[in-house]
This record gives structure tokens, C-alpha cells and sequence, in this order.
């Protein structure tokens, strides 16, 4: 009853101030708990469309009292908000991913001194010369993977099939560990880590945000159990890591790993220090590798861009593909088609949206989905829904002010470079000597990022 009152009350304040609020999202709690639970990830186009408008409000009904939250995707909103000083991490929604870090806020998690101290004590693991480093052990990976791939070939079936999501997985998360974390995965490892980190952002991220109370009676609910369960299986695995940091002889100085773990101003306790171990796993694998599967599976649709960017890859020496113009543009349309990540956020003082015509009040909850703004018909037009790198060639001024997809203002993603640099070379090696078709349409999941499954490709040798 307090819960249903309390929204009640709630929509009666909107109602008597003489001020216009965002709309609402068609449907009542309930429905948007749904959406949000098994929705889908494009639910929130079809609400835009609907209501004519890429600012407008949903239920968030896991919050005690309950709440809404903001869904920003037009530009001039998305800018001031993530630029805005007084703008913080929400860390009303922050506290569910804690949940899979145990308990303990981490660098993305937090707001104001020790955030920034977090944030400083980390950002040398990703200079220049340690990015340079690092792609060099991806483009190893990708080339064992390769001769793997071929060696399975025939005379009879010169080409192979790949599922492109888990393949490009196993090549980042096995990138990076190596090289961040001064580890190898095992086989075991990794499977172990994907199907923990499944159960605890289906659990934690998914399910307790929309749902009421569940945190209190999830004890009784076999898979609230079993994602806590998870939760500790990964916090075993990062203490698994800090345990051999400290055992063997470091290869490398300024890696992720030894700044971590030598930076006792920044992260003073074990658990800060796997918490924040953990936050890099958990977000580096799956939106790089994401990204780039993505991005394959488009070019894999489109022969004729594929071909382009295969023109354009074999004028240039492999050292300077990230040169080509295509690449460039056929990298940008993908990661705009398919954003992979979003962003929360909230407000430290009253704006207004563009035009002036609704008010985003002081202190509301943001959600920044990238799909909502990558794809407004406002900014991306024509065919805002297809995959066209030529619109890149003359951006407007509105397209490149748009279009972040590793976020904006301080709290941007400390890591882009090394994802900017792995998409790339990824990207532009195996289509530099592959034509890729699609073998099995799979789907697009959606738990914290938006994720291809089941989609299988066929490579067949230039």
C-alpha cells in the first residue's frame, strides 16, 4: 500500500505544479517493470516513436520509495547533463552492481575525491606505449586464432564457421588478462567467469532495479541464491589474481594489475582492491569484444561495404590501417547502430531540454541509452536503422556533437583508448583477409550491454 501511495502522491505533485515534466512511457509500473525485465533492448525506440520525443520518463519500481528515471536521447540534453559539474554517478543504481563487486563501490561507482584518487592511480596502465603493448598480445591472439580457424579447412570447404561473439570473447578476455592483469586464463576460467557474470547481472542488475523488495525476500528465490553464489565466484577470481600478482615476478611495470595493487592510497583494502579488479573484467571483456562482433556481423550483411573496406585496408601497410577513411567509417556506423554500452547519471541542478520545453528537475535519475540517441531520426537521417558508413563522409555538426560512445565529461570510460585500438585492429585483420557471410542469424541480448548471441559467421579466404 505505501508503495502504490507513494507513487500516487507523486503524480499528484507533477499534476498541480504549473511545470512540464518529461512524459511518461505509455503503461504503468508493472508494464515497466516488464520492459525492463524481458523487453528487450529496443523497447525505448518504440516508446520515443510513440510519444514523438527522446526525453521522457519511466517507473522505477526496485527503488524504496519509488521512483522514475529519465531516458535522455537528444543531443543537447545528453551534452549539458554529462558535462555538468555539478552531475554525479546515481549511487541509488550504482548499489546494485555492487552487489557482484561484494559489496564495495569502485571507481565507476563513485563520485568526488575518492573516485578522482581511483581514477588517477589507474590511468597510466593506459599511455601510449602500454596501449601499443597491449594490442600487440590481441593481435597475437587473433593470429593463433586464425591458424586455428584454417587448419580446420578443407580443400572441399576452404571456409570455416565461428560463433562471433563467443570467439571474439575469448580473444579479449584472454588479451587482457594476460596483459592488464599479468595472468593467463585457462578455458576453465573463462567459461566459469561468463556464466558467473551472467547470473549476477540477470540478478543484480536486471531483475533488482525493476522489482520491489526483492533484495529483502530473494533468499527465498533459488536463482537470487545462485547469484549470489556467482558474486563470490568472482570476487574468488580476483583475489585468484591478486594472490598470483603477489607470488610471481611482475613482467611489465604500469600495468592495470601492479598499479592496483601498489596503490594503497587508492584502493587501502584487499576487497577495494579485487572490487576494482573485478570492475575491469567485468565491463573491458564484453564491451570491446561486443563491439567488434557487431561490427563483423554488419559487414557480414553488407558485401558491398565489406568489399570497400577491403579496397581500402590492402593500399595500406597493416602498421597503418587505422588510417584508412573506410575503416573509420565503417567502425563509427557500427558502434553507433549497435552501442553496446550506457550510462547513468544524476542531476545536480535543474535543466532544460531542448527548446525549453520539459524540465529535468534537480537531483532526478538519467539513463543515457546510446541507442536512443545513436539512432534518432533527428541527427541520423536517412535510415537511422541501417547500417550506412557513408553518412560519415560529411557528418553535420549535430551527428559528430552526438555521437560518444564512450561517454562524456568526467566520469568518461578511463579505458578508451585500449577499446579503441582493439576494435580497430580486430576489425581490420580478419577482414583484410576474409570475406565474411552470415551463417545463422542469432538475436541481441541486452543485461547491462547490448550483446549478439547465437549469430554464427562464415569466413572464407580472400
Amino acid at each position: 500500500s505505501y508503495y502504490f501511495i507513494s507513487i500516487s502522491k507523486q503524480l499528484g505533485k507533477d499534476e498541480k505544479k504549473k511545470v512540464k515534466y518529461p512524459p511518461f512511457a505509455p503503461g504503468g509500473v508493472w508494464h515497466h517493470a516488464r520492459l525492463r525485465i524481458s523487453g528487450g533492448p529496443y523497447w525505448m525506440l518504440d516508446v520515443a516513436q510513440q510519444l514523438q520525443t527522446r526525453v521522457f520518463r519511466t517507473y522505477l519500481p526496485g527503488s524504496i520509495p519509488p521512483k522514475s528515471w529519465i531516458m535522455v536521447g537528444e543531443p543537447s540534453t545528453f551534452q549539458t547533463v554529462l558535462t555538468d559539474p555539478l552531475t554525479k554517478k546515481p549511487e541509488e543504481l550504482c548499489r546494485y552492481f555492487s552487489s557482484i563487486t561484494g559489496g564495495v563501490p569502485t571507481m565507476g561507482q563513485l563520485n568526488g575525491a575518492k573516485s578522482h584518487a581511483k581514477r588517477k592511480a589507474v590511468m597510466p596502465a593506459f599511455s601510449s606505449n602500454h596501449v601499443k603493448r597491449m594490442m600487440r598480445v590481441s593481435l597475437d591472439k587473433m593470429e593463433a586464432w586464425i591458424k586455428l580457424m584454417v587448419e580446420q579447412t578443407t580443400e572441399d570447404e576452404p571456409s570455416f564457421d565461428f560463433d562471433v561473439s563467443e570467439e571474439m570473447v575469448c580473444i579479449v578476455l584472454s588479451a587482457q588478462s594476460e596483459t592488464a592483469f599479468e595472468y593467463e586464463m585457462t578455458e576453465q576460467d573463462m567459461d566459469t567467469f561468463g556464466k558467473d557474470q551472467k547470473v549476477a547481472l540477470i540478478e543484480f542488475v536486471r531483475k533488482d532495479p525493476v522489482i520491489p523488495f526483492r533484495s529483502l525476500l530473494g533468499w527465498f528465490l533459488p536463482e537470487r541464491r545462485r547469484a549470489v553464489a556467482a558474486a563470490k565466484s568472482l570476487k574468488a577470481l580476483a583475489m585468484k589474481l591478486m594472490k598470483e600478482y603477489r607470488a610471481n615476478q611482475h613482467m611489465n611495470d604500469g600495468t592495470i594489475i601492479q598499479l592496483i595493487m601498489e596503490s594503497d592510497e587508492a584502493f587501502p583494502t584487499d576487497d577495494e582492491k579485487a572490487a576494482q579488479l573485478l570492475e575491469f573484467l567485468l565491463t573491458g571483456r564484453d564491451a570491446t569484444a561486443n563491439s567488434i562482433s557487431f561490427i563483423l556481423i554488419e559487414l557480414a550483411k553488407n558485401p558491398i561495404e565489406q568489399t570497400k573496406l577491403r579496397e581500402s585496408l590492402s593500399q595500406l601497410s597493416p602498421e597503418n590501417w587505422t588510417m584508412s577513411p573506410h575503416l573509420q567509417r565503417v567502425i563509427k556506423e557500427g558502434m553507433r547502430l549497435h552501442p553496446v554500452g550506457c550510462s547513468f547519471r544524476k542531476t545536480g541542478r535543474d535543466i532544460r531540454t531542448n527548446n525549453d520545453e520539459y524540465l529535468i528537475p534537480s537531483g532526478s535519475l538519467c539513463m543515457f541509452n546510446f541507442l536512443l540517441l545513436f539512432r534518432n531520426p533527428d541527427v541520423f537521417s536517412p535510415d537511422p536503422n541501417s547500417f550506412v558508413p557513408s553518412r560519415w563522409e560529411d557528418p553535420t555538426r549535430e551527428m559528430r556533437d552526438s555521437f560518444h560512445p564512450f561517454t562524456l565529461g568526467m566520469k568518461n570510460c578511463v579505458a578508451q583508448s585500449l577499446a579503441r585500438a582493439e576494435i580497430f585492429g580486430i576489425v581490420a585483420r580478419i577482414c583484410s583477409e576474409f570475406e565474411l557471410s552470415v551463417e545463422e542469424e542469432g538475436r541481441v541480448d541486452h543485461i547491462m550491454i547490448l550483446k549478439p548471441v547465437g549469430w554464427r559467421l562464415r569466413a572464407r579466404k580472400v
